[in-house]
C-alpha cells in the first residue's frame, strides 16, 4: 500500500492537522518542529541539529545559495522560471525539489496553466538529474490541506503516474530520513 505524504503543513496545532490528514487520506505530514513530537510527522528544519534527535526530519531551504549544500534535503522552488538554469547547473543528485500548491490557489486560469507546465518541466528535470519532485499543499490551516485523491488527480494532470510518484517519494524519504542519526522512540 502506498503512503501519501504532504511534506509541508504550517501549523502549530499538529493534532488537528493530523486528524485532517487522516480524513483526507494523507498518511504522513511534514511540519515545523515546535518541541512536541507526533507520530506520522516528518519535521522540517532549517539546519541539521547538532545532537541526535528522537524524531525524523528533513533540512529544508528556499535560499538558492544553499542549493548545493550537502546538508540540504529539500529545496523549495518558489519561482521555477527564475531558478531553472541554476537548478540545472548546481543542484545535487537525490535532493528534493518542492513546489507548494498553495501558491496557485489564488491564480487565474493562465497562471494555473503555466504552473502545470512548469511542474511537467520540473518533473522531467528531476528525472534527468536524479532528484525527487515533491508536491506539497503548503497549507496553513486544515481547510487548505489537499486530499490524497486530489493529489493523485493533480499528478495525472501533470502527466505523472501517481503510483510511481508516491513510490519514488517513499523511497526518497526512506533514504533521506534513514541516513539521519535519530533515536526511534
Amino acid at each position: 500500500m502506498l503512503k501519501r505524504r504532504d511534506l509541508c503543513v504550517h501549523n502549530s496545532n499538529l493534532e488537528k492537522m493530523l486528524k485532517t490528514a487522516e480524513i483526507l487520506g494523507i498518511d504522513e505530514i511534514g511540519s515545523e518542529y515546535y518541541g512536541n513530537i507526533q507520530e506520522n510527522v516528518i519535521y522540517r528544519l532549517d539546519r541539521q541539529p547538532s545532537l541526535i534527535t528522537n524524531y525524523p526530519y528533513l533540512v529544508v531551504s528556499d535560499k538558492i545559495g544553499e542549493i548545493s549544500s550537502p546538508r540540504l534535503d529539500l529545496f523549495v522552488v518558489r519561482d521555477y522560471v527564475r531558478v531553472k538554469n541554476i537548478l540545472k547547473k548546481k543542484v545535487r543528485t537525490r535532493i528534493g525539489l518542492e513546489i507548494f500548491l498553495a501558491e496557485i490557489r489564488q491564480g487565474n486560469g493562465l497562471s494555473v496553466g503555466k504552473w502545470f507546465e512548469q511542474i511537467r518541466e520540473l518533473y522531467k528535470l528531476c528525472n534527468s538529474i536524479n532528484c525527487q519532485l515533491v508536491l506539497s499543499s503548503g497549507a496553513r490551516f486544515p481547510r487548505e490541506m489537499i486530499s490524497g485523491r486530489c493529489f493523485d488527480s493533480l499528478l495525472k494532470l501533470c502527466n505523472i503516474k501517481p503510483e510511481r510518484y508516491w513510490r519514488d517519494l517513499e523511497e526518497w524519504i526512506e533514504i533521506k530520513v534513514g541516513k539521519k542519526c535519530y533515536v526511534d522512540a
